[in-house]
């Protein structure tokens, strides 16, 4: 990034021109993204998460797509990439046809007719930075073991943070045969010389655009607050790609103190009067897919009654 990212070298308002450059030099931008809702259970083991990993670098390499930034969850797939729409639709489709012969191979039957994609256009630089950080939020919000910058099975823990894989990686082009063979778990593949190989997966720091990426955003500090602090930037995508919308209980609590200020002048949510906090959970569940046990906390609701609120759950 050269002189980019120099402490005091250049005012924040510098810096979002040339991210802003970078951004209309580039494109078009596209969240790829299939329903996680729809879908069962695809990868269950660290082999599979491996699998898909190295299948998402192999469908890079075929398709020449930039990967900007991805994660794989356990029934479906996010990715920020930068090409045509045809491009970067026919990278999933390469993706998915690798992991569906890799299940068959593992004598698992797993029905892929929900397994489709959704490609999004990303249309300014706010969007592509927030597209970035909703993509490597994921795999945090499903397994509280893990925080965006240490799921393993994406993008997000390179971004801003240098990789201790690579100093213990082998080139591609140095592996045996049959480690090749197992990677792509068909016939030798001939993949660019700088993927880095480690443990059995292809690196993400060697086949994603880190660098790039890294380029929309000011700073390490500015990608920081993207990840952690906008969280209606966040509903909002996950409305767009019709993926469910939740947060942690102290990022649902944040949000519950700003409406309830907001809404009520109130930034104490288990202080509202009754009618104000059913008010309130009716917006939390609306807007934030909070569950009940999350608005039972942060309001202090009886169980009962929240259950009420909400309906049976479908």
């Amino acid at each position: 990034m050269g002189d980019f990212y120099s402490s005091g070298a250049l005012s924040p308002s510098q810096q979002d021109l040339l991210c802003e450059q970078r951004f209309l030099n580039g494109g078009p931008f596209w969240h790829i993204c299939s329903n996680g809702q729809l879908m069962e259970i695809i990868f269950k083991s660290e082999e599979d998460y491996k699998f898909a990993v190295n299948a998402i670098a192999i469908s890079a390499a075929i398709t020449g797509v930039r990967v900007i930034a991805f994660q794989v969850m356990s029934n479906h797939l996010h990715a920020v990439a930068e090409g045509e729409r045809p491009r970067c639709e026919a990278f999933f489709e390469e993706s998915k046809r690798r992991i569906r012969r890799y299940t068959v191979s593992q004598g698992r039957y797993v029905n892929y007719d929900a397994f489709e994609a959704k490609s999004l256009p990303i249309d300014n630089l706010g969007a592509l930075r927030t597209e970035i950080c909703y993509v490597h939020r994921n795999g945090f919000l499903v397994n509280s073991a893990y925080t965006p910058f240490s799921y393993p099975w994406g993008s997000g823990y390179v971004y801003f943070n240098a990789s201790p894989h690579l100093k213990v990686a082998r080139k591609y082009s140095q592996l045996p045969r049959r480690d090749k063979l197992l990677l792509s778990r068909s016939r030798q593949m001939d993949l660019p010389d700088w993927y880095m190989v480690d443990d059995g997966m292809i690196l993400p720091e060697s086949f994603c655009a880190i660098k790039y990426g890294e380029g929309f955003f000011r700073n390490a500090q500015h990608y920081f607050n993207y990840v952690s602090k906008r969280f209606e930037a966040y509903s909002e995508v996950a409305k767009r790609l019709g993926d469910s919308v939740f947060l942690t209980d102290d990022e649902l609590f944040s949000v519950s103190c700003f409406l309830g200020k907001k809404m009520f002048g109130e930034r104490a949510p288990s202080m509202l009067p009754p009618a104000s906090k059913i008010e309130l959970a009716k917006c939390l569940r609306r807007d934030y897919n909070a569950s009940e046990g999350q608005v039972q906390r942060m309001l202090r609701l009886d169980r009962s009654l929240v259950r009420e609120l909400f309906g049976p759950t479908p």
